[in-house]
């Protein structure tokens, strides 16, 4: 899929439960954040990770994850831009 597909979120209510591309953490249905790129719906663990997403499309659509859930970030600290909350 090329990478310059528009990103567009989407109600995530009703998505199933899957594995978040950026990090590979799990998503369960309902929860996280659900967008379609092109002609697919990605499951996102948390704001961090569905701009981590936007930064690098091509990244994580040709299966190279990031792993940002290291878990240590604070929220509203530079490095929360990027950690999974």
């Amino acid at each position: 899929m090329s990478a310059t597909a528009e990103l567009v979120v989407v109600d995530s209510r009703h998505a199933p439960a899957d594995r978040c591309l950026v990090c590979g953490s799990e998503v369960g249905a309902a929860e996280g954040i659900a967008a379609r790129f092109g002609e697919r719906t990605l499951r996102f663990k948390c704001p961090g990770c569905l701009n981590r997403f936007r930064a690098d499309p091509g990244r994580y659509l040709s299966g190279h994850p990031g792993g940002c859930c290291r878990g240590d970030a604070v929220p509203g600290s530079p490095d929360s831009e990027w950690a999974c909350f």
